[in-house]
């Protein structure tokens, strides 16, 4: 634990590159890993099955990882998935066969899953005491700036390689090893020994409503990762590249600002007209008919995500003690997974009978839900 009271120290800075180069692989295959599948012979309901398989691979082991991961320590389990991941990319050097493409991509899932919760752990053991929320602010700058550039990158590289993917997945294995290397440069804080091995459960009903604001947030962005280009081909609104661009470029900002500020006014006081904010933007995102207002609802949705995610997740860290951030942030990410899974599953179920206007609406009143349950809870214990 840093006792200086500084946030950034060697370690930090290095587990910010680790952060940044495993995430900008996994948003670079954003516009690769689909084609590449119809190239070799699929389908889109392949390429549906090869995500939600990546997705299914990262969560399932997580409340194992989590519970042994005092004994086992985050550094090690940070270099353990970030490894697994980098082997599995180095994979995709093959140019492998639909088949063997999903087998490269689960152990990439078991390996993602691994670095998640790693390194959101690792990031509440290097803040400062009382500094958590500004800490998962300025770390959380990472995976929105890789969102803003890879894509980008990663489209560009396409087009200008006539979909060269020998080259196209070494560049996104040569980035994961970058991160491979980061990671080993980082010095985890000594922790009590009698603290290391003592047996934890699965999850940790410390973090169950953290968890749950979490699961309605990221509801709302795998609706978004999943059908806003869609979205933008049906109404001829040729912004949808640009709009992630600005959405991520806003979180950049907003997650280090709202994080300082909830340790300073609270977390309700953040995330709360946070989550309001960002219902708005889903319902801006329900009526836009052209650029301009598809681009100003992704910035008002960064405001509003970017803010409340941090608040969110300093609010989780406030309930765990050491011992427990293991299991805690396990629970934690798995509900910020599944709820992008539920959403990308609920509104393709939905999309049969609703039209876009109506689904994105769905959207805004799932991501008030925590705002309602909030106000519920306070006002049954006003009462008791």
């Amino acid at each position: 634990m840093n006792h200086k009271g500084n946030i950034i120290s060697a370690s930090f800075v290095n587990l910010f590159a680790v952060v940044f180069f495993l995430f900008f692989t996994l948003d670079f295959y954003i516009l690769i890993l689909p084609f590449y599948v119809l190239a070799v012979g699929g389908d889109e309901t392949a390429v549906g099955l090869l995500m939600g398989l990546f997705t299914f691979c990262s969560v399932v082991m997580r409340p194992f990882q989590g519970r042994d991961l005092n004994r086992r320590g985050r550094k090690r389990l940070l270099v353990t998935g970030i490894s697994l991941y980098a082997a599995a990319g180095l994979g995709l050097l093959l140019l492998p066969s639909l088949p063997l493409l999903f087998i490269f991509r689960a152990v990439q899932g078991f390996g993602w899953g691994a670095f998640l919760l790693a390194f959101n752990t690792l990031t509440l053991d290097l803040a400062p005491p009382g500094r958590s929320g500004e800490a998962v602010g300025l770390m959380g700058i990472a995976p929105p700036f890789s969102l803003a550039t890879a894509p980008i990158l990663g489209e560009y590289f396409r087009a200008t390689t006539n979909s060269n993917y020998l080259l196209l997945f070494f560049i996104v294995a040569a980035a994961a090893l970058v991160a491979l290397y980061f990671s080993t440069r980082i010095r985890e804080p000594i922790r009590d020994e009698q603290q290391v091995y003592q047996k934890e459960a699965l999850l940790s009903r410390k973090v169950f409503f953290p968890s749950l604001i979490m699961f309605f947030m990221s509801f709302n962005l795998g609706s978004i990762l999943t059908f806003l280009p869609l979205l933008g081909e049906h109404r001829d609104i040729q912004a949808v590249g640009s709009f992630f661009t600005v959405f991520a470029l806003t979180t950049v900002v907003s997650r280090p600002l709202a994080g300082r500020l909830s340790d300073r006014l609270g977390r309700p006081g953040i995330y709360l007209p946070a989550l309001i904010i960002a219902s708005s933007a889903m319902v801006m995102i329900a009526v836009a008919s052209n650029a301009e207002q598809l681009l100003l609802s992704a910035f008002i949705l960064g405001v509003g995500f970017g803010a409340a995610h941090s608040s969110v997740l300093a609010m989780a860290a406030d309930r765990l003690p050491v011992i427990e951030r293991g299991v805690g942030m396990a629970t934690f990410t798995a509900a910020f997974d599944l709820g992008i899974f539920a959403g990308a599953v609920t509104l393709g179920l939905l999309l049969g009978w609703f039209n876009f206007a109506v689904l994105f609406i769905f959207c805004a009143l799932v991501m008030l839900a925590p705002v309602v349950i909030y106000i519920v809870r306070y006002k049954l214990k006003a009462a008791a």
